[in-house]
């Protein structure tokens, strides 16, 4: 089906703006323009719209549109040479000597009368037209009514959108039953390798389902290796066993790597442990294959594949053994508590025909059938639309009757979505399916192409390109598109932003791999770009191995190929009229792109991707429509000069191999008048850079001291937008120079960098120069962002005194060592300030004689480094960071005269102050917390003069949720006379780091009332030498059951070096799950006077600590024990009898790892007692000599040694011990790898 009448209104606003410009068109035109205009006009009242309402049922009107549109484009081509021809003149005086392969084609300038010529041009398509508006179909309304087809609120407006993610909508029972399926017991004993497929309707959650499963924690841990492969566009075996060995390695592989290299590779990375593939969208017959199939096999007992396909008889192609899900509709309570989030309905006094829309809501929510997708897309559609008539409309569609082949195949509910998108949204839509099933759309790219295509209807006062993210905003926020989540880890689009190795010692497999996707990428639901690929069929096409008929007047086409002529890929002919041309080619030998360019007449939009194309040939210069040249993933390196006569480009990308753009004739340069967007590395050391006057973006400009290069080159960039860094500003000399770049001009830039080189010298003509320079570079007002970066001018320009950057946000300003911020005017609109190397700053005080003056009034981040600090702060301001500041105290807060609320501080950041000394003055003083009612964080790191907490410690700062304190050495507490408490029971996270002056006062005395605290670290040595024993012992030598009892949601614990301590209550921390002891020779586990249930501990490190601490009373409580870690025991000679016996009781135990207990005689002899284990790491312990008599447990999977002479001998085939080692896949690794230890899998004490 073919979408008119947006392209047709474009068309028409082209002619009407052509023949208001007649004095530039031959005699004659401009008449037959006009005709050709009523044509158009005409048929666009009284017929279009009917027909394009009515296509969904009748091929006669389908075929009708398609003519329709056909002539339409080729009016659109006839105008575009009209203005090339009309830009002739321009280009001839530029010195580019292109011939214009499509006008001499169109306008027939070899023959005598060319104007002529273009006259019956215009005349036969204006008889197209006509003829079409005579044969119309029968069943098209002649007197039709024009009336919008889409609800009165469509319009392209910054909705909120709604978090509904319909995986949290009724799928808990089919998750569970997901993951028994995958993870019990039964599943891995009976067969080595079997499938499952997920079988369901489209639309129905398939991929959702299977994404949860995939990340679920169970399902992590009990799959070491995982891999997710999207198929729907993979059609051969090869082709998948390269993308199931790139997921499995997490990076893409050269197209140089053989078959051979990646069948061997992959069969011993999936026969190492116990794997999970999902394979995503299955819909060919690719898994009837024979090398797939011995290739998967090679599979530890247990391992799965997951496939997710509308048929189930794809499955039995794999002849493995097998099972179908079959998944249905969510409830009709489910798909209504959906529809409610995603209609913005869960507020029922919204409005007040409430009850009326909720009943029509219901009935809308018996139509979709249960369809997630469905469900999200009719609830979007009507979201913040309260009008009922729009709902009855919508409940009364038409098309709810359509059978499923009138439709293609594609529910109603997503017809009805998409018959309800504004005209030129829908154009912009429909483009999209020239792409693959699976593309990740990048927005900026998509936009670009659309611009190139004329989609971009133009609107008074807006870029092109804000319309553009404005349309794609509008089809995200409807469905259409969505953002890309972490379910696909096939490399076959791009790149993977994520890296895993075989298996190896201390690499977490018990954790889910992702992808670090950015906001940038989205997908399209494979429904929804079949419904794009329907409504498109006349005229866009991709070919693949299993679609390959060709169709005539073509516009947009994409290909995969690996022929070396284009001849071979399709019919020449099919070029002739291409607009877009998407072409993937594979091979390995040269492919003739001089006959692929000399044929592409009217190309607007040509992606190229080919890694053996590193020269672009000179037919390039005849595309004269083209708009979009993306070379991203090619090896292109020079760019031939003829590109410089593609007067039309819009955007261009080039390799990222290649290192910078390569010279352009710099007069042919100014061709390029419509360059908008340029990609390229170091684009900044091109030369005349500033004769691209319509570039929109050029984040980065080098001045240098010669021609082409000088700050003058930005004159005439007015269209500049975004963000602009200018570097070496040293080479500007004086301020009429400066003058030059007109910055003040530049409305469209929102951030901008200034950037000298650090030469500071205190030279005074050099001072002269930066202050005049600085003074002249005045921006406009509109600028949101600044950052000025060593300057010597020896004071701030009259343009940061005046308050004139009246909208600016965000102000930095690095290493100008002379500036004095206490000058800096008003900035109203300022929220973030950053000062770093401002050695001349006086100290700023926030307090002037009014309160309206006050200097910062919406500041919100001051970040000061290296720079003497302000007396006061505002108010305002939610986050702080002080580091290398100067003064002895910290500031104090600015007392409003007309407010008496509390801070906004949340965030405080003190880090290597040297000379401050005191926290009993300033922000953190016991009388100032009152007002610190927000500080949910504070930091105090590495100030090793500081001496004084506040009086009572931090007890006041009642919102406080992190308190961190590292490497203050000094630092004591000493309680005022009413002493209570130091610590305020809201801390969650609490973390006190080689501060021996801590540990040994009163400052835990508190510590019990912590009834919140989730994480506890604490980390140091006592302040006095073992043998010369201090005055003051620490406070507390043991943290006993009494105290330890009331930390009831303490989660994670560390206690490193405290070698003091003596004695934990362990048992009493009822909700602990992690646990690490390092350096703590005297510990041990104290126990428990009464409560003797188990506990929840997950997770245990000893280092270089007792094994005392594993008592037969704490063994018998760690049932839910999964991973035990022992290191560094020097001590170790065997393992205690009271912790052999209890080994028993570790059920749920699955790693054990033993590394550097250099005089450990042997492993523990009960371990073939632990009922789960299923891996063994031992390192770096040589005096073990063999495996336990008993054995090793019947679970081991997975046996690794390494720096265990002896024990790596036995453990061989034919040696001693092979025999013990059960079924556990065995790994000798003779290299050293404590170095690539990781640290534990969520680390306790994380690093700043």
């Amino acid at each position: 089906m073919a979408v008119v009448s947006a392209f047709l209104r474009g068309l028409c606003q082209r002619l009407q703006a052509t023949i208001a410009a007649s004095d530039e068109l031959p005699l004659g035109v401009d008449k037959e323009l006009g005709r050709l205009l009523k044509a158009f006009v005409s048929i666009q009242v009284t017929t279009l719209e009917a027909a394009e309402n009515k296509q969904s049922k009748s091929k006669v009107v389908q075929a009708w549109l398609c003519e329709l549109k056909e002539a339409a484009y080729d009016a659109d081509d006839l105008l575009d040479c009209l203005v090339l021809k009309a830009q002739e003149p321009e280009v001839e005086a530029s010195g580019t000597d292109v011939v214009d392969q499509r006008r001499c084609l169109i306008f027939n300038c070899g023959q005598e009368h060319p104007v002529t010529q273009t006259e019956l041009m215009i005349q036969d398509i204006r008889r197209r037209v006509q003829k079409l508006m005579r044969k119309k179909p029968f069943s098209l309304n002649f007197h039709h009514r024009p009336s919008r087809n889409y609800m009165s609120h469509y319009e392209v407006e910054a909705r909120k959108t709604t978090s509904a993610n319909s995986g949290e909508f009724g799928r808990d029972e089919d998750m569970e039953k997901m993951i028994k399926l995958l993870t019990s017991e039964e599943s891995c004993v009976h067969e080595d390798l079997s499938l499952i497929a997920i079988v369901g309707r489209p639309g129905v959650g398939k991929t959702t389902l299977a994404r949860i499963v995939y990340d679920e924690h169970r399902v992590a841990s009990h799959f070491p290796l995982k891999m997710w492969v999207t198929a729907s566009e993979v059609y051969d075996a090869g082709r998948l066993l390269r993308s199931i060995y790139e997921s499995s390695v997490g990076f893409r592989v050269s197209h140089s790597s053989t078959m051979d290299y990646i069948v061997v590779t992959l069969k011993n990375t999936l026969a190492e442990s116990r794997y999970l593939l999902i394979l995503d969208d299955v819909r060919n017959e690719i898994l009837n294959s024979e090398l797939l199939r011995e290739q998967l096999e090679c599979a530890p007992s247990g391992s799965k594949i997951v496939i997710t396909t509308e048929n189930e008889e794809i499955a039995k192609k794999m002849r493995l053994p097998f099972l179908c899900y079959y998944l249905q509709g969510l409830s009709h309570g489910d798909s209504w508590s959906l529809f409610k989030e995603c209609a913005l309905l869960l507020d029922q006094g919204a409005c007040q025909n409430s009850k009326e829309i909720e009943e029509v809501g219901l009935e809308i929510v018996t139509k979709l059938e249960g369809l997630p997708l469905a469900v999200r897309m009719v609830g979007h559609l009507l979201c913040f639309n309260f009008d009922l008539n729009d709902w009855k409309m919508i409940l009364n569609a038409d098309v709810w009757r359509y059978k499923s082949e009138e439709l293609r195949g594609v529910p109603a509910a997503v017809w009805l979505s998409y018959q309800h998108l504004p005209p030129h949204i829908k154009q912009c839509f429909g483009y999209c399916s020239v792409f693959p099933r699976d593309h990740k759309f990048d927005k900026q790219s998509t936009v670009h192409m659309w611009m190139a295509q004329g989609l971009i209807q133009p609107q008074q006062g807006k870029q092109m390109e804000d319309l553009g993210n404005e349309y794609f905003d509008y089809l995200l926020k409807r469905s259409f598109f969505q953002n890309s989540s972490c379910r696909d880890e096939s490399v076959e689009n791009e790149p993977l932003r994520f890296s895993i190795v075989p298996y190896c010692v201390g690499v977490d497999y018990t954790r889910p791999k992702s992808l670090d996707i950015s906001e940038g990428d989205y997908i399209m639901h494979g429904l929804i770009h079949d419904l794009a690929l329907s409504i498109t069929a006349c005229e866009s096409l991709r070919l693949s191995p299993v679609a390959k008929s060709m169709k005539e007047n073509v516009r947009h086409f994409s290909v995969q190929s690996d022929k070396d002529t284009i001849a071979s890929v399709l019919d020449i002919g099919m070029l002739h009229n291409l607009r877009t041309l998407l072409f993937d080619r594979r091979g390995s030998s040269s492919f003739d792109y001089d006959a692929l360019f000399m044929n592409l007449r009217c190309i607007r939009v040509l992606c190229l991707s080919d890694i053996g194309l590193e020269n672009l040939p000179d037919s390039i210069g005849n595309l004269k429509q083209l708009r979009c040249l993306d070379l991203t993933n090619t090896s292109v390196n020079t760019v031939p000069h003829v590109l410089c006569g593609l007067c039309n480009l819009q955007t261009l990308k080039l390799s990222i191999s290649s290192s910078t753009l390569p010279p352009l004739h710099h007069r042919g340069m100014s061709n390029l008048i419509n360059l908008r967007h340029l990609k390229v590395l170091n684009v900044d050391e091109m030369c005349k850079i500033g004769q691209l006057t319509s570039l929109q973006e050029l984040e980065d400009f080098t001045v240098l001291d010669e021609d082409g290069h000088r700050i003058e080159e930005l004159k005439n960039m007015t269209q500049l937008r975004g963000k602009l860094c200018i570097s070496r500003l040293e080479n500007v000399h004086t301020k009429d120079e400066a003058m030059e770049a007109k910055l003040h001009e530049k409305k469209l830039i929102e951030e901008l960098v200034l950037k000298w080189s650090r030469d500071y010298t205190g030279d005074k003509r050099l001072v002269e120069s930066h202050f005049a320079t600085l003074e002249a570079l005045r921006p406009h007002a509109n600028l949101k962002t600044l950052i000025i970066w060593s300057n010597n001018g020896g004071k701030i320009p009259t343009w940061l005194e005046d308050g004139s950057l009246s909208s600016l946000e965000t102000l930095e300003i690095n290493e100008c060592y002379d500036w004095d911020i206490s000058l800096l005017g008003q900035l109203k609109s300022l929220k973030i300030l950053r000062l770093d190397g401002l050695f001349g700053t006086q100290h700023v005080d926030m307090h002037n004689d009014r309160d309206v003056h006050q200097l910062f009034p919406c500041l919100r981040i001051l970040d000061l480094i290296n720079c003497r600090g302000f007396v006061e702060v505002p108010q305002t301001l939610v986050d702080m960071q002080l580091r290398l500041v100067d003064p002895p105290t910290l500031p104090r807060l600015h007392q409003s005269r007309s407010s008496t609320s509390s801070s906004s501080l949340a965030s405080l950041r003190i880090i290597n102050c040297p000379r401050l000394t005191t926290l009993q003055a300033g922000l953190l003083a016991h009388q100032s917390q009152i007002q610190l009612q927000a500080l949910h964080y504070l930091i105090i790191l590495h100030c090793r003069e500081l001496v004084h907490l506040p009086d009572h410690g931090f007890s006041a700062l009642v919102s406080l949720k992190t308190l961190h304190i590292e490497n203050c050495p000094k630092l004591r507490h000493q309680p005022a006379d009413d002493s209570g408490p130091t610590l305020p029971s809201s801390l969650i996270d609490f973390r006190v780091i080689k501060c021996a002056g801590l540990t040994s006062d009163s400052f835990f005395i508190g510590m019990g009332r912590l009834h919140s605290l989730s994480s506890m670290v604490i980390k140091g040595k006592p302040a006095f030498d073992e043998d010369c024993p201090p005055v003051h012992l620490p406070v507390f030598t043991t943290l006993p059951w009494g105290l330890l009892q009331h930390l009831k949601s303490l989660k994670e614990l560390e206690i490193v070096d405290c070698s003091w301590l003596t004695t934990l209550g362990l048992q009493a921390l009822v909700s602990l799950k992690r646990l690490k002891v390092a350096g703590c020779p005297r510990l041990a586990a104290c126990s428990s006077p009464s409560d003797k249930s188990p506990m929840l501990l997950e997770y245990l490190e000893i280092k270089g600590s007792s094994l005392q601490i594993l008592n037969g009373e704490l063994l018998h409580s760690l049932i839910n024990l999964q991973e035990l870690k022992i290191s560094e025991c020097n001590q170790l000679v065997k393992f205690p009898n009271e912790m052999e016996e209890g080994l028993h009781c570790l059920v749920s135990l699955k790693r054990l790892s033993i590394d550097n207990c250099h005089i450990l005689q042997s492993l523990p002899r009960e371990l073939a007692t632990i009922p789960s284990l299923e891996e063994v790491c031992v390192i770096d312990c040589d005096c073990i000599q063999s495996i336990p008599e008993k054995g090793l447990p019947a679970s081991l999977f997975m046996l690794l040694i390494n720096c265990c002479r002896s024990l790596e001998q036995r453990c061989l085939k034919d040696g001693e011990d092979w025999s013990k080692k059960s079924n556990a896949n065995f790994h000798s690794i003779n290299v050293p790898l404590t170095s690539l230890l990781p640290p534990p899998r969520s680390t306790i004490a994380a690093e700043l």
